[in-house]
């Protein structure tokens, strides 16, 4: 039997005869019910992607994910069916390292100040002693994967080596220091600038709450590139409010699109992205190119080859 691949992720029809060529038979997402039984899922669509996975007619065992994160996927049904989930882990890091680095210099280099004063048509000159460069910042990173990695390659650049936290405290090049999740208090004594670019896990919901936040004095900087759910937003609120934290970025949140009403909005010190800092039209080859890896070994063994989760961590 031929494999039969969903395409819930927009082809154009040089990809669509590329993957053909492979023997697959691919079929769109209007036309999945008519197509059973299908056996790999590239993409995904909150809709037709459960009911495609969980249709009783369709074999599913392999679902190519075109984002870092699965933490959407319905992970408890797919383990238990043994459904494998290839993602996209890599591809966005460049473009979200570079998006972290431009938080950075906005609030370090006092850029918002010059949009709000700019604003009022106001020619206000900073005082030297507050703006910094980015060396002389101590610069936490919750995550030392392939995004925060990234991000600190970008920093070392600058002169920065930040410490990196991940769950064992293991080492990992380009952080000066590392501490597991256990012991991240002995980093934020005097940290500058922490910034989330944790997965979402059953360990990092609400990671960032009350007691975190009531850790810090005065910290310069809170960036949020990880997921929105580790981040307890009010707290974050408060924190802002007390001045636990001077300045934040954020380009996750626990529900989105953020609501109109939320405050965050309004924050003079706060700014907000719409989920877009791993965004770039250089994206599109290289995942294209992990699934066409992974489609290889796939059709030869029944092995992947690349970006390989393990549903029960969650990435």
């Amino acid at each position: 039997m031929a494999e039969r691949v969903l395409t819930l992720q927009p082809l154009t029809a040089e990809q669509r005869v590329q993957l053909e060529k492979t023997g697959v038979e691919v079929v769109d997402a209007e036309n999945w019910e008519a197509a059973a039984p299908i056996t790999i899922i590239f993409g995904w669509d909150k809709k037709v992607g459960p009911a495609a996975l969980m249709a009783p007619n369709n074999q599913v065992k392999w679902i190519q994910t075109v984002s870092a994160g699965i933490d959407y996927l319905p992970l408890d049904w797919i383990k238990a069916h043994n459904v494998q989930v290839t993602n996209a882990s890599g591809v966005y890091s460049p473009a979200i390292a570079e998006s972290t680095l431009g938080y950075l210099l906005y609030f370090v280099r006092g850029f918002n100040e010059a949009v709000k004063n700019q604003a009022g048509h106001f020619w206000q000159v900073p005082a030297r002693d507050d703006l910094s460069m980015l060396a002389s910042q101590k610069v936490v990173i919750y995550g030392t994967g392939s995004i925060g990695q990234a991000i600190a390659k970008l920093l070392n650049g600058f002169g920065n080596r930040p410490s990196g936290v991940n769950r064992s405290g293991h080492p990992v090049e380009g952080f000066v220091e590392t501490a597991s999740l256990a012991n991240d208090s002995t980093l934020l004594k005097d940290a500058d600038v922490v910034i989330n670019a944790m997965p979402a896990t059953s360990t990092t919901v609400h990671y960032f709450d009350e007691s975190f936040f009531k850790q810090l004095d005065e910290l310069n900087i809170f960036i949020n590139v990880g997921r929105g759910k580790s981040v307890d937003q009010q707290a974050l609120m408060n924190a802002l409010l007390y001045q636990n934290v001077l300045h934040a970025a954020l380009d996750v949140f626990e529900e989105e699109p953020l609501a109109k009403d939320s405050r965050l909005w309004d924050y003079p010190n706060v700014l907000v992205t719409p989920h877009q800092t791993g965004f770039a039209k250089e994206n599109t080859k290289p995942i294209l190119d992990i699934f066409g890896k992974n489609l290889t070994s796939w059709l030869a063994d029944g092995s992947l080859s690349v970006n390989l989760t393990d549903v029960s961590l969650g990435y």
